[in-house]
């Protein structure tokens, strides 16, 4: 994975609820706070040991946009909980086979546990490499950014000029023999960093709470680079391009946007994609 860069997309529609966040300065530093106003229908490190950067800091790793989107009209001014330490995050496990369990707690059920929830950013970095952070939010609670090559409409091969488009993990056997790693990912097109959390090869679901949308992802790939996340207050999924351009109605976000998403471990026989 090599450096990051920056992307600047509008706002997501809302449909079951309304997320109101804020991000700091043009530096994306900052907190944020999400509140969810429930609907009656509601329901639904850079470096060189390929880390992804989820904030837009310099280095490498799976790449994300930072930069805080100019269109979105509502934001507010938060301070990150920085003491959250232990109370606020819990250790995942790393192992390949293992990933971090399945800790799913009933789908877009989950929307309302996290209203009025602040996002809650990694109190230590204590990945394999110091790079990264193995801590889950207590309230799993992530913000999102992207990575990686893809498909674009036309069929083309989108190379990622910030990324080198192989996994941290390899492919766990879900891409065919012979692909490279760019025809591996914009193949597979489900995936995720965040390894050190949840596992190489481990399987999360995610729910975007202002939409309803839901996605499994598969994750292959070391990051975000935790220092990054503290500066932005909160901890990063970073995601494919597929999986971000669902999620958000077609729209793109990096990490110090705080585009908030509810992440839960699942079981490794979900199947990959929207659910």
């Amino acid at each position: 994975m090599t450096a990051p860069r920056h992307r600047v997309r509008g706002s997501s529609s809302i449909v079951a609820a309304a997320l109101v966040l804020g991000c700091g300065g043009d530096d994306g530093r900052g907190g944020g706070t999400v509140a969810f106003t429930a609907s009656t229908t509601a329901g639904s490190d850079g470096g060189s040991d390929g880390t992804s950067d989820g904030g837009g800091s310099s280095g490498g790793g799976s790449s994300a946009s930072t930069t805080a989107t100019t269109t979105a009209s509502t934001t507010a001014s938060t301070t990150a909980s920085t003491t959250a330490g232990s109370e606020g995050t819990t250790a995942a496990s790393t192992d390949a086979s293992t990933g971090a369990g399945d800790s799913s707690g009933g789908g877009t059920d989950v929307c309302a546990g996290v209203v009025g929830e602040d996002p809650i950013p990694p109190s230590r970095c204590d990945g394999p490499s110091g790079n990264t952070s193995t801590e889950v939010p207590r309230n799993n609670l992530f913000s999102t950014s992207w990575f990686g090559c893809y498909y674009d409409e036309g069929g083309e091969l989108v190379q990622d000029p910030s990324d080198n488009c192989e996994f941290a993990c390899g492919s766990q056997g879900l891409c065919d023999d012979g692909q490279s790693g760019p025809e591996c990912e914009a193949g597979l097109q489900w995936f995720a960093a965040d390894a050190d959390r949840f596992g190489c090869g481990g399987r999360v679901r995610v729910t975007n709470c202002a939409n309803g949308n839901q996605v499994v992802l598969v994750t292959l790939d070391r990051g975000p680079n935790c220092g990054v996340e503290m500066d932005c207050g909160t901890p990063v999924l970073d995601m494919s391009h597929d999986a971000m351009v669902y999620l958000f109605d077609g729209n793109e976000y990096g990490g110090c946007d705080q585009q908030l998403v509810v992440v839960e471990a699942v079981g490794a026989d979900e199947p990959l994609g929207p659910v």
